[in-house]
């Protein structure tokens, strides 16, 4: 491995590394590591082997800076079989972000094989590319690599790429196939750029990751596109795969505007 995005400190406590750095400053964290972070704390409140993760919504509120983030977790709707609980992480008492997710108790093993399942096959040999190589590197960007077998990470358009990260989320502690998954998802509008972000730059301000099974331990695959209308909107929506197939799918609402 190499290194970790946060030391834990205190039960809820984190240590951000510098490692946490998004692509646009050395200050502000990358949304990646912070959800998954919260992504953890929902897969450990009270947790029960029958009950798992099935879906994860983040926003955020503003840019983290590199920081020690204060996580809290609270029932907001119980239930024996379906419960929703929402995760927040804060700096100096301000949330930076706020999750809501949605665990629900397994299917039974008699449970029917519905829809296709199939995803595209792992290459033999995966390569890193170029990922926003006019952006800053030093932080999330050197230690998540991104192979492409579609478009790049320096050009526009639809994208297909296997992700990971090298970092651990937390000194010492492997990452479960849920958090690796949101380290490298939060990517997607990186992946699939659909606008040239020095002039018209397009950030996220959600991530919302829907998984019908638990993703397994390696590489993610990104199958992406970003999609933007003028007077309207943009929008990112990804297929998400791991070497076994299909596994679910992920969107992030951006903002557009026009650079200056």
């Amino acid at each position: 491995m190499s290194g970790s995005f946060y030391q834990q400190v205190d039960r809820g406590r984190f240590e951000s590394t510098p490692l946490t750095a998004g692509p646009w400053s050395a200050e502000s964290q990358h949304a990646g590591p912070p959800s998954a972070l919260l992504a953890r704390a929902l897969e450990r409140f009270e947790a029960e082997p029958e009950v798992r993760l099935a879906r994860l919504s983040v926003d955020v509120l503003g840019p983290v800076p590199i920081a020690p983030l204060d996580i809290e977790v609270h029932r907001v709707r119980p239930g024996r079989s379906v419960e929703l609980l929402e995760a927040t992480a804060s700096v100096d008492g301000r949330p930076a972000l706020v999750a809501r997710g949605w665990r629900m108790r397994r299917t039974p093993a008699d449970f029917p094989t519905v829809g296709t399942h199939a995803g595209p096959p792992a290459p033999d040999v995966l390569e890193r590319g170029a990922m926003m190589s006019y952006a800053y590197q030093d932080g999330y960007l050197s230690v998540v690599d991104f192979a492409f077998t579609s478009g790049s990470g320096d050009e526009l358009g639809p994208a297909r790429a296997w992700g990971r990260s090298r970092a651990n989320l937390i000194e010492g502690e492997a990452m479960t196939g849920w958090q690796h998954t949101v380290v490298v998802a939060d990517s997607s509008s990186g992946v699939s750029m659909g606008s040239d972000p020095l002039t018209h730059p397009a950030i996220n301000c959600d991530l919302v990751v829907s998984l019908h099974r638990d993703p397994g331990p390696g590489w993610v695959h990104l199958d992406t596109e970003t999609i933007g209308s003028p007077g309207q909107g943009v929008l990112t929506d990804t297929r998400i795969s791991d070497d076994h197939g299909s596994i679910g799918r992920c969107v992030q609402n951006l903002y557009g505007r026009r650079s200056g």
